[in-house]
Formats: structure tokens, sequence, C-alpha cells
């Protein structure tokens, strides 16, 4: 299993509700909220599938921006498909 954490940080206090709910319906865990920002964590079972699951977070209506507070990874940099988690 491959987890990744962060936070995102809604529009407003007005957006957080439905921040949520989209999180919530992508099967994104939300382990904490305080104001604007909700402490996310991704859980799934390729680098390709979380690479997914974290760029689809800045395209959530209502969201401002999206930080990467940490990754992990089994067996190195790249999943089964030879997919890098990060573009060099």
């Amino acid at each position: 299993m491959i987890f990744a954490s962060g936070f995102v940080e809604a529009n407003g206090i007005e957006e957080v509700g439905r921040v949520l709910d989209t999180l919530r319906e992508r099967n994104i865990e939300v382990t904490d909220m305080k104001e604007e920002k909700l402490v996310f964590l991704i859980e799934r079972e390729t680098v390709g599938q979380v690479k997914e699951a974290l760029e689809s977070l800045k395209d959530i209506e209502g969201v401002r921006s999206v930080y990467l507070a940490y990754y992990s990874l089994e067996g190195g940099d790249r999943d089964q498909e030879n997919i890098p988690f990060f573009d060099a």
C-alpha cells in the first residue's frame, strides 16, 4: 500500500463542507480539520493511483491550494508499471 498525506485549503469556511464531501466521495480520508484546512490521507495500491488522486485534488471546486507533506513508496520510486512518482 502506498500512502500520501498533506492538506488542502478551501477558498473559505463556507466551502469546507463541499470539499469534505468531495474528498470522502473519492475515498480520501480526512484526518483533521482546522478552519479552511483539511488534512488528508490517501491510500492506494500503486504509485500511479496515488499520483492520480493527488493531481485530482487541485480540480475540486472550492480548493484554493494543495500541500503534500508526506508520501511512502514501497519498493522504490517506481511502481509495477514503471511510472515515476515525480516527473524529473
